[in-house]
Order: C-alpha cells, then structure tokens, then sequence
C-alpha cells in the first residue's frame, strides 16, 4: 500500500496484470470509449501509451504528448507515468526534451526533466515516480486503490494541460 516517504515495491505481476485488466474495462467505460476508439496503444501486458492533447493558452493549434504508463507497481502505488518519443517510446533526457511539456504554476503537478538526478519525473502524488524519489506528501493526497485507479493519473495531467499551468515544450523543436 502506498506511504508517503516510502520506497514502492514491485507487485508480482500476475496482482498487477489482473489489476491492470480490471481498471481498464472501468476506465474506458468512464469515458464512454472502447480501446479502439480511445486510440490508446498497448505496449506490452503492463504498458499504456496515451496520447494526450494540450493547450496552450494564446495558441490556436494544440500541440500532441504521449504518456507512457507502466503497472509494475500496481494498484498498491499509481501506475510509472513518463511523457516519451512517440518514434522510441521511450524519454532519454536532452534527446526529447521537445516531447515534455511545461507544467508549473501548481502545488498538484509540475513536470520535471531531470528531478535531483532522477531523471523526468511528473511530479504529482498520481504518479509512481513521485514516491520513488521520497516525495513529501500529506496523508489525504497518498494514493488509495481501488477508490482511485490509474484514470485518477490520465485526468490530473490532462486537467494540466489544459490549464494556465502548461506553458509550452521543454524544447521548441525536436532535437
């Protein structure tokens, strides 16, 4: 079970798949899609990428993200959640800066390219990497499964950005 200033443990994979399967079907019944129809892509039996949409604010033009999420650790603790290169799936530092987007402004979530030497880190208690760098975080805001699940993660960085808080790429073009 997720604590604050607590390292996350690795769930046996059979919990996490299972886990994993289940809040799918509830999530994409919240947001009255199918799979198809949420042009989500399945990496691998743990792996989600998701595109998401962001708007900045004087722009007319949205620009497109991809979150990796990954459930290793899941559902005691909220799913890995780093934005990647939709050519590699993957985020290598200075490499992809141009695929992470700006979010501050917030006490909720702000992004990260290298959080202390840890590397990108959307830093939000929805997201794993926030306890693995022994985050401070008040008791009411630690992740509680199963009355949140990994839909609780996809909405506070979509409701980011699409707010004030999201200022734009780390790079303006890509590398």
């Amino acid at each position: 079970m997720a604590s604050a200033k607590t390292l996350p443990v690795v769930v046996n994979p059979l919990v996490a798949c299972a886990a994993f399967e289940d809040d799918l079907e509830k999530v994409l019944k919240g947001r009255h899609v199918t799979f198809e129809e949420s042009s989500w892509t399945r990496l691998h039996s743990l792996g989600l990428l998701v595109p998401i949409k962001a708007n900045r604010t004087g722009s007319s033009e949205a620009d497109q993200f991809y979150l990796r999420l990954e459930f290793q650790y899941y559902p005691e603790w909220p799913p890995s959640a780093q934005f990647v290169n939709p050519a590699t799936k993957v985020y290598s530092g200075g490499n992809d800066l141009y695929w992470l987007p700006k979010i501050e402004g917030t006490d909720e979530i702000r992004t990260h390219e290298n959080y202390q030497g840890h590397g990108q880190v959307v830093c939000s208690s929805v997201t794993l990497e926030f306890y693995k760098v022994l985050h401070d975080v008040k008791e009411h805001h630690v992740w509680k499964h199963p009355s949140q699940n990994f839909a609780s993660t996809i909405n506070q960085i979509e409701w980011a950005l699409s707010s004030p808080h999201y200022s734009g790429r780390f790079r303006e073009l890509p590398a």
